[in-house]
């Protein structure tokens, strides 16, 4: 769909959602990482539309996930994530409530809100929800075995292989990347001796329905300070200490380790042994630390430079890689235990 097309396919959306298709307006919001969001204004109501992107050696369904998600969301009563009205598959794009707030600074980010983020996530794991959500699919790239989530980073720090051998800012990034396959190798090996069963796979009951990309990059405060979370394309079924350990290693606003254990006590509690989950997130902390590491290096790899022109082709992209490399060699400063 080219975007000059957008605006009937809106009018579309919103005339499903019961609004009226006539005198609306869009205009594009910022750019994001991935995807093409639009203010769309129909009366007095103010909604969203999210153009997901889309390509043949992507095969997420980036609308599909998110959208199931907030609709599983809503029937559960939450309501600290957005509306979702209609989704239009085949145009990969979608329509939400707009949601007014800011994203809170890394400053703001005190025990209060990491307990509310927490209480959202128990919310959404409480055994109703978790009952009612069978037919939400797996998270992008789950994993339920210790042996998954090792092979998963092995798997990444692999790609990066393709990162090109360029002078300048391509070379720095493949300096750094020796380093961190070094120390992955003895995060590597002190989890495996920490392992009772490194091939056992969690049993479902102890599994978590998880935002994916949680953290407060992803969430907006609004006027009356609560958080609203945002951007689901990569929900759904998982492993609790995959989300667990995502929240405190994104890079995007830095959540506090003095916070980690007050997060577990209430982000483990719906699951049968909340005590067992909680050391199997303290266990596999270094895996997702180690992950994001690569993951912020993925604006060398060709896959997503495509998706970063989508979102944004005014962008520059020699000063987006160096910005990237800076976070995660800050990142990889927290290797460390207990950082």
């Amino acid at each position: 769909m080219a975007e000059d097309s957008l605006t009937p396919q809106v009018g579309s959306l919103l005339a499903e959602a019961g609004r009226s298709d006539s005198g609306f307006r869009v205009a594009p919001l910022e750019a994001g990482g991935n995807n093409r969001v639009y203010s769309v204004w129909s009366g007095s109501e103010h909604f969203a539309a999210k153009w997901y992107f889309h390509d043949p050696t992507d095969r997420r369904d980036r609308l599909g996930a998110e959208y199931g998600f907030l609709a599983h969301a809503w029937r559960c009563g939450l309501r600290c994530v957005p509306q979702p009205y209609a989704s239009d598959p085949e145009a990969h794009l979608a329509l939400y409530a707009f949601v007014e707030g800011a994203r809170p600074a890394a400053a703001e980010v005190d025990r209060a809100l990491v307990l509310e983020a927490a209480q959202f996530f128990a919310r959404l794991n409480a055994v109703e929800s978790r009952a009612q959500a069978v037919s939400l699919p797996m998270a992008s790239e789950a994993c339920f075995s210790t042996a998954e989530h090792l092979q998963m980073v092995d798997q990444r720090i692999g790609r990066l292989d393709a990162i090109a051998p360029e002078p300048g800012v391509h070379t720095e990034a493949r300096h750094f990347v020796a380093r961190l396959a070094e120390q992955w190798v003895g995060a590597k090996a002190a989890i495996l001796a920490a392992s009772a069963n490194p091939a056992g796979v969690l049993p479902q009951a102890s599994r978590c329905l998880s935002p994916s990309d949680f953290g407060f990059h992803n969430a907006l405060r609004r006027p009356d300070g609560a958080l609203c979370f945002i951007d689901f394309e990569y929900a759904g079924w998982d492993d609790p200490a995959k989300a667990i350990g995502d929240f405190f290693a994104h890079p995007g606003v830095p959540v506090p380790r003095r916070h980690y254990e007050d997060f577990l006590r209430v982000a483990c509690a719906p699951f049968p042994d909340p005590e067992s989950t909680a050391a199997r997130a303290r266990m596999l902390e270094p895996v997702f630390r180690v992950k994001w590491c690569c993951i912020i290096l993925n604006e060398f790899l060709p896959d997503a430079a495509r998706r970063r022109r989508f979102a944004d082709p005014a962008a520059d992209s020699v000063v987006r890689k160096r910005r990237q490399l800076a976070k995660a060699r800050a990142l990889f400063d927290t290797l460390t235990p207990n950082s």
